[in-house]
């Protein structure tokens, strides 16, 4: 019989995340500490893959990991020097460049999907008659917030399936609060990422609407793993240690897929039942740091007016051989 995913568990995955990557203390006081910031979603697989096979130790260096909320949010943390290195979407970090804020990228996430399933959908009430941008004219949907790749990426949904953006209200709800929003009709549609997006595919009032981020927005990059420019130049040594670690971690990550030593991995830091974390969708981790993913982004981003300059993005970009 398939698991069921309770709204109680995908309450508990920011919640329980978030008590246990509370700052850990050194493994070793004769290492240098790189300070890690994350959101507690499985993406971030890699960073923890690294740490639990001890990629880190190997290469000289240990790592402390906390949560934030939200990749903008993380920005003035990690220039403001209260981490070294920070997990965050692509938009943000796209928006600190034109702001002049000197941020490097040292790995990329997942990019997008071009087929379904997609890690995010669109979701309504089972029953209502909502499957393109046109339907939801005079109707709501659900973001996390505004300014980000997901509402970047049903805006452009909308407007491709014939939809009036200006016909279109746009509400932001926390992730694990839109299921109950939704049901609730305090909005007409919600943009799920998982595991929120796999507990609403087993919840008898609910049903896909469309999968807007292979639809209208395949092959960008989504997120980015990146450093201030005054730390890198500062501590090139400790850059590189970590990098390379990383990217172990993402080998590790990438042969172990839909294996059980994978979900032992996330349950691990999202606190989740494994045998519920196969029924999301997982990506690998990303091997290639290439500026196209990103420069794609940032077109999408003009086209949207939410960027007024090129950005020479491999000025941006640390490699480590």
């Amino acid at each position: 019989m398939a698991s069921k995913i309770s709204r109680r568990d995908t309450l508990a995955l920011l919640g329980g995340s978030i008590a246990m990557m509370g700052l850990r203390p050194a493994l070793a006081a004769d290492l240098p500490l790189v300070r890690v910031s994350i959101i507690p979603i499985y993406v971030v697989h890699a960073h923890f893959a690294a740490e639990k096979q001890g990629y880190f130790a190997q290469e000289g260096i240990q790592v402390t990991t906390q949560p934030v909320q939200g990749g903008a949010l993380g920005i003035p943390g990690l220039i403001s020097g209260s981490f070294d290195v920070l997990y965050t979407n692509t938009v943000s970090v796209i928006s600190a460049w034109e702001r002049g804020i000197d941020v490097r990228v040292i790995a990329e996430s997942a990019r997008t999907p071009s087929t379904p399933p997609d890690p995010l959908a669109l979701f309504k009430r089972k029953g209502d008659k909502i499957s393109t941008g046109k339907d939801l004219e005079g109707r709501s949907v659900a973001v996390n917030t505004r300014g980000t790749l997901l509402w970047l990426t049903m805006q452009r949904w909308i407007k491709a399936t014939g939809g009036d953006l200006s016909k279109v209200t746009f509400r932001e709800i926390p992730l694990p609060s839109m299921v109950d929003a939704l049901k609730s009709k305090q909005v007409d549609t919600a943009y799920l990422l998982d595991p929120y997006l796999a507990a609403a595919r087993e919840d008898p009032e609910l049903e896909l609407a469309a999968w807007p981020t292979s639809t209208v927005m395949p092959n960008v990059s989504s997120s980015l793993w990146v450093v201030s420019g005054k730390w890198a130049e500062a501590h090139p040594d400790l850059v590189k240690a970590y990098v390379r670690a990383f990217y172990k971690g993402g080998e590790w990550v990438n042969e172990n897929l839909n294996k059980q030593a994978y979900y032992d991995l996330v349950a691990g830091f999202t606190k989740m039942d494994p045998a519920k974390l196969t029924k999301m969708y997982q990506g690998g981790q990303e091997m290639r740091l290439e500026a196209k993913p990103i420069l794609d982004l940032a077109d999408v981003m003009k086209e949207f007016d939410m960027l007024h300059s090129d950005i020479d993005v491999e000025s941006k970009i640390i490699r480590v051989n």
